[in-house]
């Protein structure tokens, strides 16, 4: 009998030991909102600067196809002095470095998009001195980037290697007048703009693409570049955006029901966040819903976006988009992670580092399915 309580004893103390181990959370978000699972594995040594997330190397196109994609450049400022902005808005210290110049554009050189959809670009004087002085023979000879309303200056903008044919934004559209149907929508803050003047943090930038076709007509395509308010308070405002920025796209295919719409950018979300299932919610498909986010798994390592650990940028589809996507294509490139002692808002970046965010490419056949 002595023996027997002793071995139930030790039973409990260890189911005990390995309860008090266990993560608090198991259901996939991390406690730091870092996104992904909680149960990681025990903590790793710091690591140094490498290709952490991603996929190193971009797959080749099939003939035939074009790819779509989106980055977030952090920052890509110029050396010219905008007098418009000064003082904490001052333009002239966000300059890009050559370095980081060069490593930037490493990364779409290895992406080679068709249409490339950009954010965190200064202006389209900018993002021109950028394509002149390090893309000049990528093709990139259409360029749209319009004021989207953010007090800092920055903008969305569009690459591409075909003709853009529109280009407009929302930055006065009322934010308010979308209607918040069903649960799970944050509460409006105390601080928010007061009811009927929530407006975009930062506009999308809305663009027509033609891609030219050896018979027919051309292959007609509308792009979305998307960046969305960011910080961990900001979730109504999220919310609030893509509300509206799924208006805006059902306006579009109310007159239009074939047109083929891709919403692609940094929508500083997760993708259990309200505002990125709002758009799910609208019939938008995630071009890779098939990612994992349980950081137990190293498969995961594939999708992240950001360098912190999350998954925040993304490409969505409408259904008339998505039957021209080709299976298996949607990746992430990895790009320099500047190491686990690197701290953005004192240290220098180190050599090869192009941006905190990570490009997100799609293939498409530029033929419309019916």
């Amino acid at each position: 009998m002595a023996r027997t309580l002793l071995a139930l004893g030790l039973s409990i103390l260890a189911c005990a030991v390995v309860a008090a181990a266990a993560p608090s959370n198991p259901g996939g978000r991390s406690s730091s909102g870092r996104g992904g699972s909680a149960t990681a594995p025990a903590q790793r040594p710091a690591a140094g600067a490498g290709v952490r997330f991603g996929i190193e190397k971009a797959p080749p196109k099939q003939p035939g196809a074009i790819r779509v994609a989106t980055y977030n450049t952090l920052n890509l400022f110029d050396d010219h002095d905008d007098p418009a902005l000064r003082g904490a808005m001052e333009d002239i210290v966000m300059k890009i470095t050559p370095d980081r110049a060069a490593a930037l554009a490493a990364a779409i050189r290895a992406l080679d998009a068709d249409i490339l959809a950009l954010q965190e670009v200064e202006s389209e004087q900018a993002l021109r001195w950028f394509r002149d002085g390090w893309l000049k023979d990528m093709g990139y000879d259409h360029i749209a980037s319009r004021d989207v309303g953010n007090p800092r200056g920055i903008e969305n903008s569009v690459l591409s290697r075909f003709p853009i044919r529109g280009v407009r934004t929302y930055v006065d559209m009322n934010l308010d007048a979308q209607r918040r149907d069903g649960e799970g929508w944050s509460p409006r803050p105390a601080d928010a703009p007061a009811p009927g003047r929530l407006r975009f943090a930062r506009s999308p930038l809305v663009v027509d693409v033609e891609v030219p076709r050896p018979e027919g007509e051309p292959y007609r395509l509308t792009l979305f570049s998307i960046h969305h308010k960011a910080g961990r308070d900001f979730n109504h405002q999220r919310e609030a955006e893509a509300l509206g920025t799924v208006a805006i796209a059902r306006e579009l295919m109310k007159s239009d029901p074939a047109r083929n719409i891709i919403l692609l950018g940094d929508f500083n979300a997760a993708p259990w966040d309200k505002s990125l299932r709002t758009y799910l919610e609208a019939g938008f498909v995630d071009a890779m819903s098939h990612r994992t986010t349980e950081r137990s798994n190293p498969e995961s390592r594939r999708y992240r976006t950001h360098e912190s650990e999350r998954v925040l940028d993304y490409v969505l589809l409408n259904s008339a988009a998505f039957r021209e996507k080709i299976p298996g294509s949607a990746f992430v490139l990895g790009t320099l992670h500047p190491g686990d002692q690197y701290d953005y808002r004192t240290d220098t970046p180190p050599k090869g580092y192009a941006s905190d965010h990570y490009p997100v490419a799609i293939d498409l056949i530029p033929v419309d399915v019916k």
